[in-house]
């Protein structure tokens, strides 16, 4: 098995509007491996994030994800990749009209999961995550933090090998960032693969991690 888990080779994304996002970008990132994306607003963070789980493609370059290469891949190879990460997206995407149980199972859903898998699945990720008090709360009972644990049990119920998180400390205070970064650590600790964008580069400093610094669509530093 190929220790790197991710790659990028040489990797281009420009918009339809000209935006040039990502710029000749290269890294790999190992198996297992914890791994932190520092930039400002617009550097390009989410794009690499979207582009490694195969919701945007790239412009020009290679992508390798667990051994399959994202170039001219077709849906069904990608529907594949994608049963093997979990994504926190930025603005969460929570369901309102349904409950915390609800959200959280909606992964398990799509993969044809039984009742019972679900309903002990969604019992663990939550109890992973300190919300399982909370599991027939309807989103607006949840507090920032609150909402954003959800984000993260919906994300690891289906035991992902990658886990990509966008901005997941952007709206909370630092004592609740804090603990949503520890809750990563605790999954790193088991095995995941983890890629954590952030802007705010002090929240990272504290864990002897790697941090990759993008700016106008390269790395710096």
């Amino acid at each position: 098995m190929n220790k790197k888990i991710i790659s990028f080779n040489q990797v281009d994304k420009i918009y339809c509007d000209n935006a040039h996002v990502i710029k000749n970008l290269s890294f790999e990132i190992d198996r297992g491996e914890l791994v932190f994306i520092a930039g400002t607003s617009g550097s390009g963070k989410s794009t690499i994030l979207k582009l490694i789980a195969g919701i945007e493609n790239a412009t020009c370059g290679e992508i390798m994800v667990n051994d399959i290469s994202l170039t001219n891949t077709n849906h069904n190879h990608r529907a594949f990749i994608r049963q093997h990460i979990g994504f926190i997206f930025q603005d969460h995407k929570i369901l309102l009209d349904r409950n915390v149980f609800d959200n959280v199972r909606l992964p398990l859903d799509v993969l044809g999961y039984s009742s019972d898998v679900i309903f002990a699945r969604v019992v663990v990720a939550l109890k992973q995550v300190g919300l399982e008090h909370k599991i027939y709360h309807m989103p607006e009972q949840l507090s920032g933090g609150e909402s954003q644990r959800l984000c993260i049990a919906r994300a690891i119920i289906h035991q992902p090998k990658i886990l990509l998180a966008d901005e997941p400390t952007a709206n909370l205070d630092r004592d609740n960032a804090l603990k949503i970064l520890e809750l990563f650590k605790k999954f790193h600790s088991a095995g995941t693969t983890i890629l954590v964008s952030a802007h705010d580069e002090s929240l990272l400093n504290d864990y002897g991690k790697r941090i990759l610094r993008i700016q106008h669509g390269g790395f710096k530093g």
